[in-house]
């Protein structure tokens, strides 16, 4: 009697891509097992699912069963997924250390953290050891190529727009170069250098569609935000002490993404990075995928030239600005930069994310082997001329490439990598407090998914430039000069939103007209 054939789970996941436009009978025919096995397979289908996203060897061939000290054991997985995620180092004796602790405190006396144990635990969770190198880990390709093999697998039942990627970048707003000419017999002292940061999270899907920036900053009510409410600007802002993604924050704005899709009545897959600040959640309308460990670099699209195209637009209206203002004041570059305000950084950010392209955004996703999901409903066009190209050099005014030398000291397609290295999480912060009881780890690791603190408040202020105050009649004179401005050059757009702004101004005008009426009335009744 022949010994039956048992799939592994690269096998498995090959089923449910056959499964697609095949059935069982012709499935097992081609794999060469029999179709009961092949019905199993199908009927399972989140298991195999969970384990391909839980990066589980494909070598495995068979399901994951319950063990006897299930509780120790996935205590240790979750503190390894801590620390290792916090790149610290883990050897075996801290894994069985670890597990001993685990074990003593849930009372399981019969738990021995043996080497046949660990040997297991290893093996049962894909863990191998290896050289630590460098601070973040090298990008492993082979890894890479695993994992772009089962990505259809992985997006089985989601249509491209449905498929998102979202992450954080790091961005000074005020930083300059420490480099300058200076005489050579003299002394070259600079002053105070700003480096001012914020961090800024972008999500967008396969085919293009952009959701609102959210922008953190170290403020919760900035001065410059002056009397306009922060629910109100153009993107989400939010704030701690160091301006740093939080698991508190990511949180909240997952369940706010999770509401938007369930108002539009859409099923999405997310696909994030493991950054400590990530919280594995479980939502109704987002179903959240997480990229293999150090592949990021070349498995997730954001990193693909997305956040770069945003950059090199940012500092394309940056750069103008500053020129602008130094043609009409006789301030240099360096002090503009440094009264550039979190708000002009704001509004600067919502426009060059209006204007990365979803044929950008298309490749980007392309380049991480997305593609292979439905090529037909992906439109990209190499000669479509509504590209992120117009960010080269040739594209960029003179004036903008020389104040990219004068206050950065680099190349104007290099001011992507400014502040490419800024942690935008804190990393050497752990989401559990280890030391505490392993009963009260299991009960707070479970209620973790489903409790979402808001984060306090700052109540600081940056160091923004003072507010200026202008009279209505001001404000009118100005409104007068841009339309005339308008006109004289021949802008008809320009000329379309300044009246858009022209019957807002008389609409406020008459609103605080008629308020200041009525207190005049009170005054004349006494």
């Amino acid at each position: 009697m022949s010994k039956r054939k048992v799939l592994t789970l690269d096998d498995r996941a090959r089923v449910l891509e056959l499964s697609k436009n095949k059935s069982a009978r012709k499935i097992a025919e081609e794999m060469g097992v029999g179709k009961t096995q092949i019905q199993n397979i199908l009927k399972r289908k989140a298991e195999v699912l969970e384990d391909i996203e839980n990066n589980v060897s494909g070598d495995r061939k068979r399901a994951r069963r319950v063990t006897v000290h299930e509780d120790v054991n996935n205590l240790v997985y979750e503190w390894f997924k801590d620390v290792t995620a916090r790149r610290l180092p883990v050897s075996g004796p801290i894994l069985c250390t670890q597990a001993l602790k685990f074990a003593s405190d849930l009372g399981d006396i019969n738990f021995k953290a043996s080497t046949g144990w660990l040997a297991s635990f290893l093996k049962r969770n894909n863990i191998v050891l290896g050289t630590m190198s460098g601070e973040r880990g090298d990008v492993n390709k082979d890894t890479v190529t695993d994992w772009k093999s089962k990505l259809p697998t992985v997006c089985d039942g989601y249509d491209p727009k449905d498929i998102f990627n979202m992450d954080e970048t790091g961005l000074f707003f005020r930083d300059t170069t420490r480099k300058s000419y200076h005489f050579k017999d003299s002394e070259l002292v600079g002053g105070k250098r700003s480096k001012e940061r914020i961090t800024v999270s972008l999500c967008a899907s396969m085919t293009g569609e952009k959701l609102k920036p959210l922008v953190i900053g170290k403020a919760a009510r900035p001065r410059c935000f002056s009397k306009i409410d922060p629910e109100k600007l153009p993107v989400t802002y939010r704030n701690n002490k160091k301006a740093w993604m939080t698991g508190e924050l990511m949180t909240e704005w997952l369940r706010t993404v999770d509401k938007q899709m369930k108002k539009q009545r859409r099923n999405i897959l997310l696909f994030l990075d493991n950054a400590p600040a990530h919280p594995d959640l479980k939502l109704n309308n987002v179903k959240l995928v997480f990229l293999p460990p150090n592949t990021t670099a070349l498995s997730q699209p954001m990193d693909q030239g997305i956040i770069q195209a945003l950059k090199l637009k940012f500092r394309n209206r940056q750069l103008s600005y500053i020129v602008s203002q130094m043609e009409r004041t006789d301030k240099v570059g360096s002090q503009v930069l440094k009264e550039i305000s979190i708000l002009d950084a704001i509004y600067w950010i919502n426009g060059s994310w209006k204007e990365v392209t979803p044929t950008t955004i298309q490749k980007c996703f392309a380049k991480c082997g997305f593609d292979q999901i439905s090529e037909s409903d992906l439109v990209v066009n190499e000669c479509d001329s509504d590209d992120d190209s117009d960010d080269d050099d040739d594209e960029v005014p003179l004036a903008v490439l020389r104040m990219s030398h004068e206050l950065f000291g680099c190349e104007y397609h290099e001011l992507v990598d400014l502040d490419k290295s800024v942690p935008t999480c804190d990393e050497n912060n752990s989401i559990v407090d280890w030391d505490k009881n392993a009963g009260d780890i299991l009960i707070e690791l479970q209620s973790s998914k489903d409790v979402c603190d808001n984060d306090e408040c700052d109540d600081g202020v940056d160091s923004d430039r003072p507010e200026t105050v202008i009279t209505m009649s001001e404000a009118s004179d100005m409104l007068d000069k841009l339309k005339m401005f308008a006109l004289s050059k021949g802008q008809d757009k320009w000329l379309d939103n300044i009246m858009d702004l022209q019957d807002m101004f008389v609409s406020c005008r008459a609103e605080t007209q008629c308020k200041q009426t009525r207190i005049h009335e009170f005054f004349e009744r006494k």
